[in-house]
C-alpha cells in the first residue's frame, strides 16, 4: 500500500506563511481533469503538462490512476484521484472499497466526497463514520474530504471540517466542481482554515480559472488549488519562486501584469 511521503506532511498541510520562504505557484496546484468524456490522449496531455510544470499532483478519475502512475513515475508529481464522486451518496463501505482499490493501483492521494445529504440533515455521526471508513481503508495515504461548501451554511462548514478532523483526514476541500450551488469561495476557505488551524490542509477547488482567484484563495488560507487551468497559472506567474508575501497581501495588483488571461 502506498504511504504518505514526508513531502505531503507537516507544513505542507497548512497555509503558506512568509517564514516558509518563496514558493512556485505550481507547488500549490492539483492539475485536474475529471470530465467523464476525458480520453487517454487527454490524460496523457495532462500528465505531460504536470511533469513539465512540476505541479503538486494530477487529479483524475479512478480508472486513469495506473496510466498516470506510469507517466509520472520519478517526476515528483503525485497521483490523486476521487472517491464517491461526485455525489458522495454511496454507502461508506463502497467508498472504503473504492479508496483501497485506487491506492492499490498507485494513487497516493484520495479526494473523497463526504455525505452531503447527511450533513444537511445534521447526521454528523454518520458523516464522521463515512470519512473514517475511507481513512482507515487507506491508512497512510493522504485523504482530502470534499464538503461542497457552497451548499452548506457556515455552521455546517464548521461541523463538516470538525468531522473530517475527528475522522483522521489530512485535508478538507471545498468542492467537486460539479455541484450546481457553485465551487470555492474566499469566505468558505477562510472559515475552513480557521476551523482546522494548522493541523489540516485546505484545498480550494471549483471555479478557479485565473491567477487572481488562485492568489485570493491562497491568501485566505488554501494550501492546494484544484484547477484545470494550472498551465495558464504557471505560464502567467512563471516557473520561479514567487514573492508570495507581496502577492498575497494584495492579489488584485497582479491583474495589470497578467500574461495569459484577465485575472478576476
Amino acid at each position: 500500500m502506498a504511504r504518505v511521503s514526508a513531502r505531503f506532511l507537516g507544513a505542507e498541510l497548512a497555509a503558506w506563511r512568509p517564514e516558509q520562504g518563496p514558493r512556485r505557484i505550481a507547488d500549490f496546484v492539483d492539475h485536474t481533469l475529471l470530465k467523464a468524456e476525458a480520453a487517454r490522449t487527454d490524460i496523457l496531455k495532462l500528465c505531460e503538462e504536470a511533469r513539465r510544470h512540476r505541479f503538486a499532483a494530477v487529479c483524475v478519475n479512478p480508472y486513469w490512476v495506473p496510466l498516470c502512475g506510469e507517466e509520472l513515475m520519478d517526476s515528483g508529481v503525485a497521483v490523486a484521484t476521487v472517491c464517491g464522486f461526485p455525489l458522495g451518496a454511496t454507502c461508506f463501505k463502497a467508498k472504503a472499497f473504492e479508496a483501497a482499490e485506487v491506492v492499490r493501483h498507485g494513487a497516493v492521494e484520495v479526494d473523497m466526497v463526504a455525505a452531503l445529504g447527511r450533513m444537511k440533515g445534521g447526521e454528523w455521526g454518520y458523516v464522521t463514520d463515512d470519512i473514517r471508513a475511507v481513512v482507515e481503508a487507506v491508512a497512510g495515504t493522504l485523504v482530502k474530504v470534499i464538503i461542497e461548501s457552497a451548499a452548506l451554511t457556515p455552521e455546517e462548514i464548521v461541523r463538516a471540517c470538525e468531522a473530517a478532523q475527528a475522522a483522521g483526514a489530512q485535508f478538507v476541500k471545498t468542492s467537486t466542481g460539479f455541484h450546481p450551488s457553485g465551487g470555492a469561495s474566499v469566505e468558505a476557505v477562510r472559515l475552513m482554515r480557521r476551523t482546522v488551524g494548522d493541523e489540516l490542509g485546505v484545498k480550494a477547488s471549483g471555479g478557479i480559472r485565473d491567477c487572481g482567484s488562485a492568489l485570493r484563495m491562497l491568501a485566505a488560507g488554501a494550501s492546494r488549488i484544484g484547477t484545470s487551468s494550472g498551465v495558464a497559472l504557471a505560464e502567467c506567474l512563471g516557473p520561479d519562486p514567487l514573492p508570495l508575501g507581496e502577492l498575497l497581501a494584495d492579489p488584485a495588483r497582479h491583474a495589470a501584469s497578467c500574461r495569459t488571461a484577465p485575472c478576476g
